[in-house]
């Protein structure tokens, strides 16, 4: 989609990228690119000046995947007491992350919050197991039917083994 630029925001953008190429020597001939496109209006070509930015992370977006990982918070704490082998050998029952193809931005967010943000500590001695993250393949699905399941317990904060494996299992 293409940005819409007034000439007030050209020429903030085109002062911004002459510092930048004086403070930048190394992308001098980039910054200089976009600085005859946005002074010349070649709006053809704007799309240079925002692709690196992301699309908007719907808010229930990011809730969903707090969510996701707030339950798999409360499976880790089950995890520590249990020694019941058929939930530690879940393949589930490790965070496997989002699929980098087809769900980045969520991907992308659980890296946030686990990198940038120092939440969900849990998950960090997961990241060498899981690809940081990367799943391989989409797991939305299988979140929210996780989710969905978790929803019908009284208190997941203090799920046994059984309700984890029914969680798990959804």
């Amino acid at each position: 989609m293409a940005i819409a630029l007034t000439k007030r925001d050209r020429l903030i953008l085109i002062n911004q990228y002459r510092i930048l190429a004086e403070l930048d020597k190394g992308e001098e001939s980039y910054y200089l690119e976009l600085i005859d496109i946005l002074e010349n209006g070649y709006e053809v070509f704007y799309s240079m000046v925002d692709e690196w930015i992301s699309e908007d992370m719907a808010e229930s977006e990011g809730r969903f995947v707090l969510e996701v990982l707030d339950l798999y918070r409360a499976i880790e704490d089950v995890k520590r007491s249990s020694r019941d082998p058929r939930l530690l050998s879940h393949p589930l029952c490790i965070f496997p992350g989002f699929d980098g193809n087809n769900e980045s931005k969520y991907l992308g967010f659980c890296r946030f919050l686990l990198e940038k943000q120092g939440k969900f500590q849990e998950q960090q001695q997961y990241l060498a197991k899981n690809d940081g993250m990367n799943s391989h393949m989409p797991m939305i699905d299988s979140y929210r039917r996780m989710l969905k399941a978790a929803g019908d317990i009284s208190n997941v904060r203090r799920l046994s083994p059984e309700e984890v494996m029914k969680i798990l299992d959804a």
